[in-house]
């Protein structure tokens, strides 16, 4: 199972992309929101999609593992 999060890039519709059920509950929106920003702050650049998902699940998993 999946569920969907999504963070805004300055369009109408943002991004949105699917999440490993496991996650839900771990990390939220405001995570990916908080990560996108702090990629665009670093690169100065949109990042990809990809991207924000990665580090969306390595926070999860780090949360998960009680080590944040």
């Amino acid at each position: 199972m999946t569920w969907i999060c999504g963070y805004p890039d300055g369009t109408p519709q943002g991004r949105a992309f699917q999440m490993p059920d496991w996650t839900h509950g771990v990390v939220t929106e405001v995570d990916a929101v908080e990560i996108a920003a702090e990629l665009r702050r670093s690169t100065g650049a949109e990042p990809h999609i990809l991207t924000v998902r990665g580090r969306l699940i390595r926070l999860a998993r780090t949360r998960k593992d009680g080590k944040e």
